[in-house]
């Protein structure tokens, strides 16, 4: 065998051998157990409670060996709270988001009629998935979101769509809200 050849091999092993070691390593990420500590402010509640901290392990994983502290100032003297999950961080966010998503569509006089003559299509898919995945997001910021079944030829199509509204002033108006929330590009149709 050619000596360039068996050096060749030789590199292709010991490269194959690196990749073994090294891509685990690389993907793992950070070791278990450690974790970071961030203060998060929180938006105002309606009660008199402290503020809360929320501690999560590094790679979002839950601790087993944190306990949520009760909101009480007798059971931490800096009044903090811990989450040991993410979804407990996520869920104080969520209600806000909700209720000021309907805040803005009451203030823009954009209050769904259900004799309205004009929707807002915020996307047609060529999957039912899709369309609900879409449907589902729109719903948890406060939309009322309908599903209609469209076919062309052989496709049958799923438009979402939001309303209905009186005019199309007042739908118009939801459209940047609803563009921000999907990144999609809604427009206004006839309710039909």
């Amino acid at each position: 065998m050619d000596i360039g050849m068996k050096e060749r091999v030789i590199g292709a092993a010991v490269l194959v051998i690196l990749g073994i070691i090294v891509i685990p390593w690389v993907l793992e990420g950070p070791a278990p157990g450690r974790s970071v500590t961030r203060n998060v402010p929180l938006p105002a509640a309606e009660t008199t409670a402290a503020p809360a901290e929320i501690r999560m392990p590094l790679g979002g994983q839950p601790d087993a060996s944190a306990s949520p502290a009760t909101n009480s100032p007798s059971s931490s003297t800096s009044g903090q709270v811990s989450a040991s999950t993410p979804q407990a961080a996520k869920a104080p966010a969520a209600a806000p988001a909700k209720a000021q998503s309907i805040a803005r569509q009451a203030a823009a006089g954009s209050a769904v009629n259900s004799n309205g003559k004009w929707m807002v299509q915020a996307g047609s898919y060529g999957s039912e998935r899709n369309a609900i995945r879409l449907q589902r997001t729109l719903e948890k910021h406060g939309y009322h979101v309908e599903i209609s079944r469209y076919s062309m030829g052989k496709r049958t199509y799923y438009r979402v769509r939001v309303g209905p509204y009186q005019d199309p002033a007042a739908a118009r108006k939801v459209i940047p809200e609803i563009n921000r929330i999907y990144g999609g590009k809604a427009k206004v149709v006839p309710n039909s």
